[in-house]
C-alpha cells in the first residue's frame, strides 16, 4: 500500500560526520511510515555522505559535488519532495518524541500561520532554552529568543519575529509560493528572510514549546559569521521595508551600524576585515537587490507598521558580549532606540 507522505525532513550536511550520526539516530525512532528524511550533502571532505549511506539506508541522500550554501542546497531537498509538510532540520540538533506532531499541529489548524518553529534546547544543557523562534531588532538584527531561560519558560504557543533555521516547518506549497530560501543570501539569516517574506504575504510565525529539539549551538560570532550575517541582514532590511520607513528608521539603523563596528573593533581584526567585506559583498549584490526588492514590493500585502510591531528596541548585546560594559551598553542602547522606535512608528503609514 501506497502511503501519501506527510512531512519531507531535510536536512543539509556539510563536513558534519561528528554531528549527524547523533541527528539522524534520534530522528528516525521519532517517525512514522508518512514522513520521509532527505539528506543533501554540500561535498564533505569528512566522509559525511559515504557514512549515511551505510548506517542509515533508508535516508534518501543527496551527494553535490560543490557547496552553493544552506538555503540553496534546502531548496534541492525541497524540489525532491512530494510531501504536504516540509521541516528543515539542523545536523547538529537531536528532536525528541512527540517534536513532529506538535511542530506540525499549528500548520493544520490555524490557515493563517506560515511557519513554525520548536522549543530548542541547549544539547549539553536541556534545562536552559537556546532559542524560541527568532527575536527581529528593528535594525533587522536577529537574536536567539529566550536564550539562556529556564526550559520551562515560554509554555505556550507565541507569535514570534521569526523562526530558526535549525529546525523550522512550512507547508510545501507556501514554500515553493515564496520562491523557496534566497540562495543569494549562501549561509545565514536565510531563515529570518524567509519569515520576513512570509509576513510581508500576511501569514504569521509560531513558537511552539511542546516540540522539543536539542542544538548544539557554539555561543559568540566568528568573522566569517559576522561578514554573511551583515550583509544578508542589509540585503533583506533594504528590500523589505518601503523608502519612507528606511528614512524614519535611519537613526535606528546608524545606531546599530555604529555597534555592529564596535563589536568588530573589540574582536579584532579579522572581524573588522569581515564587517568590510559585508559592504563590499552588498555593493556587489546591487543589481540583485534592486531587482528583488521591486518584486517584493509590488507583492506585498501586509503594511511597513505591521511588519514592525514585533520588532523591538532591545538589543541583547549579552548574547555576544559579557561583563558589566555589556550589560550598561545594552540598556543605554535599548532606550536610545526605544525614543526612536515611537518616532518612526510614528512616521510610518500603514
Amino acid at each position: 500500500m501506497v502511503h501519501a507522505l506527510r512531512s519531507s525532513i531535510i536536512v543539509v550536511t556539510y563536513n558534519h560526520r561528528r554531528h549527524i550520526e547523533h541527528c539522524l539516530r534520534t530522528l528516525l525512532p521519532t517517525l512514522s511510515d508518512a514522513d520521509e528524511v532527505v539528506v543533501v550533502d554540500n561535498a564533505s571532505a569528512d566522509g559525511t555522505a559515504d557514512y549515511i549511506a551505510a548506517a542509515f539506508p533508508s535516508v534518501r541522500l543527496v551527494r553535490r559535488t560543490d557547496n552553493p550554501g544552506f538555503g540553496a542546497a534546502c531548496n534541492v531537498g525541497a524540489g525532491l519532495s512530494t510531501a504536504e509538510f516540509l521541516v528543515f532540520l539542523n545536523p547538529d540538533t537531536e528532536p525528541q518524541p512527540g517534536w513532529l506532531d506538535a511542530l506540525l499541529a499549528p500548520l493544520r489548524s490555524f490557515p493563517r500561520v506560515g511557519l513554525v518553529t520548536p522549543k530548542l534546547l541547549l544539547r549539553d544543557r536541556p534545562e536552559l532554552i537556546d532559542t524560541f523562534g527568532h527575536d527581529v531588532h528593528i535594525s533587522g538584527i536577529a537574536t536567539c529568543r529566550g536564550w539562556g531561560e529556564p526550559a520551562t519558560a515560554h509554555p505556550r504557543v507565541e507569535e514570534v519575529a521569526a523562526v530558526s533555521g535549525a529546525c523550522f516547518g512550512i507547508t510545501r506549497e507556501l514554500f515553493l509560493r515564496l520562491g523557496g530560501f534566497d540562495a543569494r543570501l549562501f549561509l545565514y539569516y536565510e531563515d529570518d528572510d524567509l519569515s520576513l517574506r512570509a509576513r510581508l504575504a500576511g501569514l504569521g510565525c509560531l513558537a511552539v514549546p511542546d516540540a522539543i529539539v536539542l542544538h548544539d549551538h557554539a555561543e559568540g560570532v566568528s568573522a566569517a559569521k559576522l561578514r554573511y550575517l551583515e550583509r544578508n541582514r542589509w540585503f533583506s532590511v533594504l528590500r523589505t521595508y518601503r523608502w519612507r520607513t528606511l528614512a524614519a528608521l535611519l537613526p535606528v539603523l546608524a545606531g546599530a551600524e555604529i555597534l555592529v563596528w564596535i563589536h568588530a573593533l573589540r574582536s579584532g581584526p579579522a572581524h573588522i576585515g569581515a564587517k568590510g567585506r559585508a559592504w563590499r559583498d552588498l555593493a556587489r549584490m546591487a543589481p540583485d537587490l534592486a531587482s528583488s526588492r521591486k518584486r517584493i514590493q509590488a507583492e506585498r500585502v501586509v503594511g511597513d507598521r505591521e511588519m514592525l510591531r514585533l520588532h523591538g528596541a532591545r538589543l541583547p548585546v549579552a548574547q555576544v558580549a559579557q561583563g558589566f560594559a555589556a550589560a550598561a551598553g545594552e540598556r543605554m542602547a535599548t532606550a536610545a532606540f526605544a525614543g526612536v522606535r515611537r518616532v518612526a512608528l510614528a512616521l510610518i503609514a500603514a
